[in-house]
């Protein structure tokens, strides 16, 4: 199957919504994420809010008929994170240290879908790794239990420490990291060392959570 990538700006997320609304119900709706049509229907304004932050980024994977097979998304994690309940909640579960970790030179892997029928192909991969390609760290958050976590630790991700459950599914959450270069100026903790991490789950908000997890690709 021949598969070719395109990258995406914030200008070129309306005319894609549409596809990538019902690719997400595909990945979404589906186990072990099991989510309700309520969150499904939130899916495009979580995109549109996405796609306004700064350095957003997007990569669409496409079949040889220019069929949407995938789609992973992300942006620089802000240097200025105050005030923002997400980073709060981060700091938190994990501890400021971790969080300033992973928050350093990083790139935030928002969301990875691929189409049910294109898995096992290569492309999660390809979309992932175009996504973190040139960048010092980068992380997510998934459930361990999602198969796409084992595609992350196949290409050296790994977890960090767990979060709270998402809403609706009870799955477990996990941050997972990749560092591709050793940082020996830095004193704060390496985000890919799961002993780095002091967390606290009991004091986190699971709610926004959730909006950074992956499904299976």
């Amino acid at each position: 199957m021949t598969t070719s990538l395109r990258r995406h700006d914030a200008a070129g997320i309306p005319s894609l919504t549409g596809g990538l609304a019902a690719l997400y119900e595909l990945c979404y709706a589906a186990p072990p994420w099991s989510e309700t049509p309520e969150q499904i229907a939130g899916f495009p304004r979580r995109l549109a809010e996405a796609a306004a932050r700064p350095g957003f980024a997007a990569w669409t994977a496409h079949d040889g008929d220019d069929r949407l097979l995938g789609v992973c998304y992300g942006w620089p994690t802000p240097a200025d994170r105050s005030g923002d309940p997400f980073y709060a909640m981060l700091t938190g579960a994990l501890g400021a240290g971790v969080v300033a970790g992973l928050a350093r030179d990083a790139f935030e892997v928002a969301e990875l879908c691929v189409h049910p029928g294109a898995r096992g192909r290569g492309v999660g991969r390809d979309l992932l790794e175009a996504a973190v390609a040139g960048r010092p760290t980068a992380w997510l958050i998934t459930s361990p239990e999602a198969p796409a976590a084992r595609l992350y630790e196949r290409l050296g991700w790994r977890p960090v420490a767990p979060l709270p459950g998402g809403p609706g599914a009870g799955l477990p959450l996990s941050v997972y990291a990749r560092t591709t270069a050793a940082r020996p100026d830095s004193t704060e903790p390496d985000p890919a060392r799961p002993d780095s991490a002091q967390p606290d789950p009991a004091r986190a908000d699971p709610a926004r959570s959730r909006e950074l997890s992956s499904p299976a690709v």
